[in-house]
């Protein structure tokens, strides 16, 4: 016992602890590409609910492909049975759509979105989900003006094989959209629903003037509309 004392009390690093773990801490998968000032993170499995785990089990970063398929396993078979007994009499998310999509091995698109919109009513996750070869992406809820800053928010490719990881908060996603529209982005903004009258008034308290989608022609109700949508959505996001 007393050699072994001597072991320990010679150790210089017998004194030091281990430094605890935090959120902010990254231990392996660490970001060496990054897209828009995000990190990019491999998601294994490929699945959208691979993103959220991260986001919310440290584990997910620093254990092995075992533990992440388990977990991914698991959890998306806990969150089948919740959504099957919370998110009944919804029209959009059936009994069928979310089984199929939560059980589905590799989910389709339109699998991957019925999962998101379980992720929002359930956990209050919002997704945006792009592709940067297409120049094209989808989010949940699909309508901008409904976006809140006190939830999550998944940036996750078109294939759920990657996510961007941001260093402090993500950006704004009015300013994104905004860029991704000025990069040419397919960006299919809201329309102001209301009367002529009623639009036209609403866009000219903004500043807003609409352009006719052919040269010379006077502004239609669905130009002024289109244009008032925009704003309405930029401006929402922007407060946030």
């Amino acid at each position: 016992m007393e050699n072994l004392l001597q072991v320990i009390q010679s150790n210089k690093f017998s004194k030091e602890c281990v430094s605890p773990f935090t959120k902010e801490t990254q231990l392996g998968n660490d970001p060496t590409e990054y897209l828009w000032g995000g990190g990019i993170r491999i998601l294994s499995p490929a699945r959208l609910v691979t993103a959220w785990l991260t986001t919310i089990d440290p584990l997910m970063n620093v254990a092995g492909q075992g533990y992440r398929s388990t977990e991914v396993r698991d959890k998306t078979f806990d969150l089948q049975k919740e959504a099957l007994s919370q998110l009944r009499g919804n029209r959009k998310l059936t009994k069928a759509k979310m089984g199929d999509a939560l059980s589905s091995i590799k989910p389709t698109t339109d699998q991957t979105k019925v999962i998101a919109a379980v992720l929002l009513a359930l956990k209050q996750v919002q997704t945006v989900c792009f592709d940067t070869d297409t120049k094209t992406f989808w989010t949940m809820p699909e309508d901008w003006r409904a976006w809140s800053s006190s939830y999550t928010t998944l940036w996750v490719d078109m294939r759920c094989e990657q996510m961007l990881d941001w260093p402090s908060t993500s950006p704004s996603l009015g300013q994104w959209l905004s860029d991704r529209d000025d990069e040419g982005w397919k960006v299919e903004w809201p329309t102001a629903e209301g009367s002529y009258e009623d639009i036209k008034a609403r866009a000219g308290e903004r500043g807003v003037t609409p352009r006719a989608l052919q040269p010379g022609v006077k502004p239609k109700k669905e130009d002024w509309a289109r244009a008032l949508g925009k704003a309405e959505a930029i401006q929402h996001l922007l407060r946030l």
